[in-house]
């Protein structure tokens, strides 16, 4: 594995983790669903761009393990849409 394909990874994954946590410190919030959605927006923002950051590696240099990070980039995408979902409604 080269340089860039292991610094590529790794951003994607610290991305998709900094949004996680963002996520849960706004799900841990239960006075109002405003601040709910301002982390829920910043977690998909994060998400979002870690899955265009491997998908645009994936054009160029075609791995397997950019397959399994652009899935768990969604995967984490839609378990966050349904938690603020259950919150709000």
């Amino acid at each position: 594995m080269d340089e860039k394909t292991r610094k590529v990874i790794i951003m994607s994954l610290a991305g998709m983790l900094v949004g996680s946590l963002l996520f849960i410190f706004g799900i841990s919030i239960t006075y109002s669903s405003i601040p709910l959605l301002i982390y829920f927006i910043i977690a998909e923002m994060l998400y979002i761009s870690a899955f265009l950051s491997v998908y645009n590696n994936n054009k160029n240099n075609h791995a397997k393990i950019y397959v399994y990070l652009m899935v768990l980039s969604i995967v984490l995408a839609i378990i966050c849409l349904y938690a603020t979902l259950q919150r709000i409604i």
